[in-house]
């Protein structure tokens, strides 16, 4: 490529990382043409293209950088399957989302539920495929002849000569649901290589940590990853196993020592996943691989799939009877319908015991008054409700779509081409219309609390901010509605509180009338009826999940707006889950650490400028940074969601507390007065993702912007536009906001931190 950049060093580097949605570096530094200085394609460090040299911009006192990281999260093809992913995320965000706690047995009990209960959402993945493939077309396609019942032309292949024995249709159709697990055992496996392997380097240890984040080790999850997704894999594999030998149950066989063995991995994936080897890091510099249990439990998933590939066998080779006779009349797969309540009532109760948990953290707690955690404490058990209805929707869905393309869902052997279908998915789909019901009427309540909101408090502000403002109000009344509606997080927040606590009313109803009268749903009228109107409800989710991942995969900008999920979700590293998506920050943060003790060596300085998502990268890093590294550092965010987000939802790791202690780890000592901190932070009112950040009223950190610009200019038709939560740079108060906190880095006078202490860890 022609043209020139500056590779090297000057004395200030502002380092631009970006928020959500990948921002190209090219908008990220304002020059069409750019070039890649260090990193790769998924995260790297970039520069601008001069035509000569020297340039003005880019010197030997100032240089700009950008730090693009959205390869990581959008923009390959495969990674819109990660919409199916979304249970997943949500259990392993979960893990992070808990109030701040001591260590001890309390934590480690909370630790090992979450554990437990994330192993649950695989087991209804399994469950559900297992459904649709050995019981729908394995076990109950097919007449007691051996013939071909149902009339879908889809599982004509039934009729082949080959599969005329139950034992060879179960192990055929038994392939599916292996070949799901196996391509989330890639996937997971390719991920964790480029992200959790990343080495991060030891660190000078802190006495007294506020955050975990404070600690290197919260990015060295190598080990504990590696170690729970063998568990999860080897769960997973030891059921689909089980399952398609249960039909086969009879007498002492080879078949029922292979039902034995598979039986004892499967409970053993249990018990492995209460240890806290499976969520505990080591310290940075060391990935702990020696250990004798850790080579172990990463061999199990190959005895697991092992002993699976030899079930298969038996069943096609050996000729086994099985127990009844499929078709003779129509049951779902032995053990099928009792894995899934059973795993229903597993996930209920890991609900409870994290709600008392919780309750219980909340009582041994300090919160602070003003900035309470999301949901009153609660956050953890919501995303796990969320989590387990979304992956109850998911496989609903899936297991009602393929019935009604086979025949026809029925909860036992009556009509034509009945399919017999375990109870609990018509009960999901008649909750899904009262939740979908909910859902419609609580969303106009929110947009009518908006509404008022930007009459009864955003215009008084609006007309205190701007002078002009009295002379017209109807440019006043928009600006108004405009700033309210940045405050959508809030109304959000409460409006989701609302639909939470109805729908734990519903799902407590529909639980305790399930046990009741399993049958209800399909035997009373109006329970019936709500049952099929939420039938084509979760067919038109499928529907409308099957589109929204066809144009993942075809269109770039879907692919990106997927991205944004991922950015939010995924910063966290995979603890509860191994088989969610992966954590770019894994990569991310010892990649800026790096990248910053080379910019700011032989006295030289860095200004970290972060936007939105990045601040929370940003954070991150100043809280790793050692003391030596960060006297070269200046902070400046903008548009960050820290506090509005980030601080309510993950109180134990950016609360109140945390943030200050970021702020002051910049010069070393937590009793410096904010005013002569490095770290400047910008939103605007008219910002629906960024606000303050610390929350001091002084204004001396947390600098508010004006926006919009409240008149027309001379001789335009239109209003000046919005600009909301981009465009940072263009303020006519960034340049001066930049010298500042670069004037305050200079200005700093270090001294040793007191809760510094020689050693690394």
């Amino acid at each position: 490529m022609a043209g020139w950049v500056r590779n090297e060093p000057a004395e200030w580097t502002e380092l631009r990382v970006h928020g959500v949605s990948g921002t190209p570096p090219e908008r990220m530094l304002e020059h069409p043409t750019v070039r890649r200085v260090s990193g790769d394609a998924a995260s790297g460090f970039y520069r601008r293209v001069w035509e000569t040299d020297p340039v003005v911009e880019d010197n030997g006192e100032q240089v700009l950088e950008a730090y693009s990281w959205g390869g990581l999260t959008a923009g390959s093809k495969v990674r819109a399957l990660w919409l199916l992913l979304l249970p997943f995320l949500l259990a392993n965000v979960a893990f992070y989302a808990r109030p701040v706690d001591r260590p001890g047995l309390r934590q480690s009990v909370a630790e090992a539920v979450q554990r437990l209960f994330a192993l649950t959402i695989t087991v209804t993945l399994v469950l559900a495929t297992v459904n649709v493939s050995a019981d729908f077309a394995g076990w109950q396609c097919v007449r007691p002849d051996g013939g071909r019942s149902c009339s879908s032309a889809w599982v004509g292949w039934l009729s082949w000569p080959w599969l005329a024995t139950p034992g060879r249709r179960i192990a055929v159709t038994t392939l599916l649901p292996v070949a799901v697990i196996a391509l989330l055992w890639w996937l997971a496996n390719k991920t964790w290589a480029s992200t959790e392997e990343t080495k991060v380097d030891p660190e000078p240890l802190r006495s007294g940590h506020c955050s975990p984040l404070e600690n290197r080790r919260m990015w060295n999850s190598s080990k504990p990853v590696r170690l729970l997704r063998a568990v999860h894999v080897m769960a997973a594999l030891s059921l689909v196993g089980v399952l398609a030998l249960a039909p086969f149950a009879a007498g002492w066989t080879a078949g029922s020592a292979l039902l034995t063995a598979l039986g004892v991995l499967g409970v053993t994936s249990v018990v492995l996943a209460c240890l806290p080897i499976m969520s505990d890091r080591p310290e940075a510099g060391r990935n702990g691989r020696d250990d004798a249990l850790s080579a172990v439990v990463t061999a199990l998933p190959w005895l697991t799939a092992t002993l699976l590939a030899a079930a298969l066998a038996w069943l096609s080779f050996a000729g086994p009877a099985p127990v009844t006779t499929p078709g003779a009349p129509r049951t779902t797969l032995p053990w099928l319908s009792a894995a899934v309540h059973l795993n229903i009532t597993a996930q209920a109760v890991f609900l409870i015991v994290m709600i008392a948990l919780l309750r219980a953290m909340k009582r041994a707690e300090k919160r602070p008054t003003d900035c309470p955690p999301a949901w009153r404490g609660y956050a953890t058990a919501v995303l796990m409700l969320f989590a387990s209805a979304l992956s109850g929707a998911y496989a609903s869905a899936l297991v009602l779509a393929v019935a009604h393309v086979l025949g026809k869902p029925m909860p036992r052997d009556q009509g034509i081409d009945p399919l017999v279908t375990p109870m609990p998915y018509f009960w999901v789909a008649a909750l899904a219309l009262l939740v979908a019901v909910t859902a419609a009427v609580l969303a106009p309540i929110g947009y009518v609390a908006l509404r008022r909101g930007a009459g009864r408090m955003m215009l008084p502000l609006v007309r205190e901010t701007y002078p002009e403002a009295a002379a017209d109000p109807r440019r006043a009344t928009a600006i108004a509605r405009q700033w309210a509606t940045a405050t959508l997080d809030e109304t959000t927040r409460k409006v989701t509180g609302w639909f939470v606590g109805i729908t734990l009313l519903l799902a407590a109803s529909a639980f305790a009338g399930y046990w009741i009268d399993r049958t209800a749903t399909t035997d009373t009228r109006w329970l019936g009826g709500m049952a099929n109107v939420g039938d084509w409800l979760i067919g038109l989710f499928a529907a409308a999940l099957v589109y929204v991942g066809r144009q993942a995969f075809r269109n770039a900008g879907t692919r990106r707006l997927v991205g944004v999920v991922w950015d939010l979700g995924t910063f966290w590293p995979r603890a509860a889950h191994p088989l969610a998506p992966p954590c770019y920050a894994e990569r991310a943060v010892p990649q800026l650490i790096k990248r910053i003790d080379v910019l700011r060596r032989d006295g030289r300085h860095v200004l970290l400028s972060c936007h939105s998502q990045g601040t929370v990268l940003g954070a991150a890093v100043v809280m790793q940074l050692t003391y030596e590294q960060s006297a070269s550092v200046g902070l400046l965010t903008y548009g960050s969601p820290l506090r509005r987000l980030y601080a309510r939802f993950f109180p134990a790791y950016f609360g109140p507390e945390a943030l200050e202690r970021a702020g002051s780890f910049l010069v070393g000592s937590p009793a410096e007065e904010r005013e002569r901190w490095p770290w400047r932070n910008l939103y605007r009112p008219s910002d629906p993702i960024g606000g303050a950040v610390l929350g001091d009223g002084a204004a001396v950190v947390d600098r508010s912007l004006v926006d919009p610009v409240f008149a027309r200019p001379t001789g335009d038709i239109a209003d000046p536009p919005t600009l909301g939560h981009s465009s940072y740079p263009d303020d006519p108060h960034w340049a001066a906001t930049v010298r500042e906190v670069k004037r305050l880095r200079l200005a700093s006078v270090r001294t040793a931190p007191q809760d510094a202490v020689v050693g690394t860890g």
